[in-house]
């Protein structure tokens, strides 16, 4: 613990500037966790919810391929910027849509500007943080965006049940804020010369890097589950019986145990597996739905986030920095963007795989996430990693 905490003190400050951006702009997240109750309410199909969530997935593929490059060849601050500004833009734009077909249009869109920021944030932490502290700054990095997440749905929850137009206008509101910081405040970070900041570099180390690739494959099956909690998992609440502000609350304890128990986790589990602890926490995230078999009672959908709370915590503690140690220093921004295609795919499979499944069987949606929580875990291990972390 002496360790851990010796290690906070020797982050840089602007770390801590980015950190405390990271905290407002994850706060307004309003819009995604209630997208689909917002269509469902404005006459549109779960079905049809779901094709417009995927297509902010498909925007968020291709903001991976020019976030990464962004981010290696233009600077870090700047990518973020540039991403946060726009998506505030969209956001106003998505609010005074109704129709699934435009909604999707302007969810694509939003999903390539505003997804295109987070390799440059990923690789502006790796600048900034030694390898040997990384695990700590992780750490620190999702206790600020869990804070964020914690208070943030109980807000939009309640304002939901008032007018759904405060929960785009907020979001905008905290993106803009993040974007204005980004570009004063932040700084440029590593920047590759352009002959080695194309893809086609980036992919002749990726294809040759069994152990990322690996990980690659057992992130498309992390996101499934991940995007469940904020597509099927709501739909379900809400047929179920339970209100918006419950879902609000209930997302909230996600944020909240993290809030409250991971720093103690990073701290107290420095010194195991990565790979262990990132296939314990895939099984957990997966398994969790199979709590909702049967009849959804309020207290199955607090069990069901409580588990899916403890895997994430063992996995996410350590994806980013074991991603970041089988990273080449001159990629990291085409590393980060990579593994946000894992993310992207898995994205747009649940997305529209996933309501559509629902509609035809909510059992399949449960079951299907436990299995890829098991594949995902496997993938891990097909594999020697070249590092631990």
């Amino acid at each position: 613990m002496s360790t851990f905490y010796q290690s906070l003190k020797l982050l840089p400050r602007p770390f801590w500037v980015l950190i405390g951006a990271t905290f407002v702009n994850r706060f307004g997240v309003f819009v995604w966790p209630f997208l689909t109750l917002f269509m469902t309410r404005n006459g549109n199909t779960a079905a049809q919810a779901g094709w417009a969530v995927s297509a902010y997935s498909a925007g968020s593929f291709a903001a991976a391929w020019l976030g990464g490059w962004m981010a290696d060849r233009l600077g870090r601050n700047v990518t973020m910027a540039v991403s946060a500004l726009g998506s505030a833009v969209c956001m106003m734009a998505m609010s005074q849509a109704t129709g699934w077909q435009v909604l999707s249009l302007l969810a694509f869109i939003t999903g390539v500007v505003a997804e295109c920021g987070n390799p440059a944030g990923n690789a502006l932490l790796q600048d900034l943080v030694p390898i040997e502290h990384r695990v700590t700054a992780y750490a620190v990095q999702r206790f600020a965006v869990n804070l964020g997440w914690s208070l943030g749905p109980i807000c939009a929850g309640l304002l939901a049940e008032h007018s759904f137009f405060w929960l785009f206008a907020v979001d905008a509101a905290t993106s803009a804020f993040f974007g204005v910081i980004a570009w004063v405040c932040l700084p440029r970070g590593n920047k590759t010369a352009a002959h080695l900041a194309g893809w086609a570099v980036a992919w002749d180390s990726i294809k040759r890097n069994h152990a990322f690739l690996a990980l690659f494959v057992a992130c498309i099956c992390g996101s499934w589950s991940f995007r469940q909690t904020a597509t099927t998992f709501m739909l379900h609440l809400e047929r179920s019986g339970h209100s918006p502000s419950a879902a609000g609350y209930i997302l909230a304890i996600n944020g909240i145990m993290i809030v409250a128990l991971e720093m103690l986790l990073a701290a107290s589990t420095r010194r195991l597996a990565a790979r262990t602890m990132l296939a314990i926490g895939y099984i957990m995230m997966g398994g969790c739905f199979l709590v909702l078999l049967g009849a959804s009672p309020l207290w199955s959908f607090v069990l069901a986030i409580v588990i899916f709370t403890i895997g994430e915590m063992f996995a996410f503690s350590r994806q980013q920095a074991y991603a970041a140690s089988l990273a080449p220093d001159e990629m990291r921004g085409r590393y980060s963007g990579f593994l946000s295609f894992a993310w992207a795919i898995g994205g747009i499979a649940s997305s529209a795989g996933g309501l559509q499944l629902y509609d035809f069987n909510p059992a399949a949606v449960w079951i299907l996430s436990a299995v890829l929580g098991v594949v995902g875990a496997l993938a891990l291990f097909v594999v020697r990693a070249k590092a631990e972390t």
